[in-house]
């Protein structure tokens, strides 16, 4: 059979759907707006990709995927209409749903609140349990496959690989291991036989990245990362998130439990325990936090630095404005008794300032004084490890630095994705270590990617100023292999390792393409 050309706008499908506009990209298919001309209606019409349309297999697979989705129906399930072919073209015509997917908002947002994480949890646990009952495994869910509506509305999308339970049918072939390697079950990754409880352990995956950030369950490629959920189980996400409550946590990990006996039993289940672990997150509720989600990337415009209202060009915060008492309108005029007291106390709050800044355990890092430090006798040791984001909103995924100082080279600190490699007008964000004293250290940085490059730099003074931290001590780049490494030859309390490139991550979406990776942190004494 020859080759399918990809339509263009305006083609009208099976003499019936008109496509208006490319809407969406997928590894199998792509998605258009398009305008059901019999019912005069909007809908999305899912094309098989050309150079697919030849193999009848796949064509199988894909009109099966209309088949397994038109049998339901559900506020959180995206419905199917129609299944076509038209010219060699396999299409599939289903409700249109204007709005982002949870890869696209993730991709943006990072992590989201639990408030708003159980929402998306409730409507998925729903959407499955109205598929399970009607004996169909999803098999593929995904934040790819998690449609949030501007309204708040979360929908279930892509029965693509679904598998009818209790049928020896299978939608797919034989010997293949489907899905997506980031959210397979254990069982899926064996190859076991399948029941609806996959699809709760693929959920949870899904729900702990919108609480951590990641994925629990990372490797150099797609088979090391499909084990490794065989070998160990997630970190507690409580350790990595702080205002999860421990009850949530607790449904999550129960989702994630390698043994299908012991998850829950149904999706029923699992939305009701979520929705106990979060009151008011009824997956039917509407939360605020996306009624309009957003729509842009974390590259700063060109041209255009992003400071917080407190920052000022020299690196120096302003000095607070004395408070007026509560009440009190009229202008206030104290005693020099008071005015003198009041000078001490100043004094003394200043002083206490900088000994927060200097050996407190705050999660940013602020401009400050220089100051003399103790110059330690011993070996090197590491007292912390914060963000640094001075050019940007002065925040990058604080919550998973110390998944760099963790031991294992299997978890990770990863910026944003952007959509620069360079970061746009930032000249680069990083990680600043706080050791316990000044000292002569090494310090050792691994890193993943096939492309990045980054700096080290050492100073006893905290600063947003990259130039304030003097000349590097140490430069690399992926060329090199994985390492960056530091060496201070005086004694110093911090260390910026700072990234001025990265490459592109297959996790990102395809307009914030590019984000950075750091697997790992070692300080040692300087040779």
């Amino acid at each position: 059979m020859s080759s399918v050309n990809a339509p263009e706008p305006n083609t009208v499908i099976a003499g019936r759907y008109r496509l208006d506009q490319a809407w969406a990209h997928g590894g199998m298919a792509d998605v258009w707006k398009a305008h059901d001309l019999q019912l005069d209606r909007v809908v999305a019409v899912k094309l098989l990709k050309p150079h697919l349309a030849a193999d009848e297999t796949v064509a199988e697979r894909f009109r099966r995927e209309a088949i397994a989705a038109a049998s339901l129906s559900h506020p959180n399930i995206v419905t199917v209409y129609d299944a076509v072919s038209d010219q060699g073209r396999q299409a599939v015509i289903m409700e249109f749903v204007d709005g982002r997917s949870l890869r696209n908002l993730l991709d943006d947002s990072k992590r989201l609140s639990p408030k708003l994480t159980v929402h998306i949890g409730t409507s998925i646990c729903a959407a499955l349990d109205a598929a399970h009952r009607n004996n169909i495994i999803h098999r593929d869910v995904k934040p790819g496959n998690v449609l949030v509506t501007k309204s708040g509305r979360v929908m279930l999308t892509d029965f693509g690989i679904a598998k009818a339970l209790g049928s020896g049918e299978d939608l797919t072939s034989e010997n293949i291991m489907m899905g997506t390697a980031k959210y397979l079950s254990p069982e899926q990754v064996k190859g076991d036989e399948l029941d609806l409880r996959a699809d709760l352990y693929s959920l949870g995956l899904v729900l702990y990245e919108c609480l951590a950030g990641r994925v629990p369950f990372v490797g150099k490629n797609d088979t090391e990362t499909a084990l490794a959920r065989l070998q160990r189980d997630a970190t507690d996400i409580s350790t990595i998130r702080s205002d999860v409550n421990a009850e949530l946590a607790a449904v999550i990990h129960r989702m994630l439990e390698r043994r299908p006996d012991r998850r829950y039993a149904s999706g029923a289940e699992a939305k009701s325990a979520l929705r106990t672990a979060v009151p008011n997150s009824d997956g039917n509720a509407t939360p605020r936090s996306v009624a309009h989600p957003s729509t842009g990337d974390r590259t700063p415009t060109p041209g255009k630095i992003i400071r917080p209202p407190s920052h000022t060009p020299s690196g120096n915060s302003p000095r607070p404005r004395p408070t007026p008492a509560h009440g009190t309108k009229k202008p206030f005029r104290g005693s020099p008794i008071l005015w003198g007291g009041l000078a001490v106390a100043l004094v003394a709050l200043a002083t206490l300032i900088v000994r927060v800044a200097t050996g407190g355990d705050s999660t940013s890092v602020a401009p400050m004084e220089s100051t003399t430090v103790p110059v330690a006798s011993g070996p090197p040791v590491m007292a912390g490890v914060t963000a640094f984001d001075p050019e940007g909103d002065r925040t990058e995924n604080d919550s998973s630095v110390s998944l760099t100082t963790d031991g294992d080279v299997g978890t990770v600190w990863s910026t944003v994705c952007y959509k620069s490699s360079t970061f746009g007008s930032k000249s680069g964000v990083g990680l600043v270590v706080k050791l316990t004293e000044a000292s002569l250290a090494k310090i050792d940085v691994q890193l993943s990617g096939d492309e990045w490059k980054a700096d080290v730099y050492a100073s006893n003074v905290l600063s947003d100023n990259v130039s304030d931290w003097g000349g590097s001590i140490g430069s690399s780049d992926a060329s090199n292999g994985p390492t960056l490494t530091g060496v201070m030859n005086t004694p110093a309390q911090y260390a910026l390792i700072y990234l001025r490139e990265v490459g592109r991550d297959g996790g990102c979406s395809k307009d914030n393409p590019f984000r950075g990776n750091i697997t790992e942190i070692r300080v040692s004494p300087a040779p």
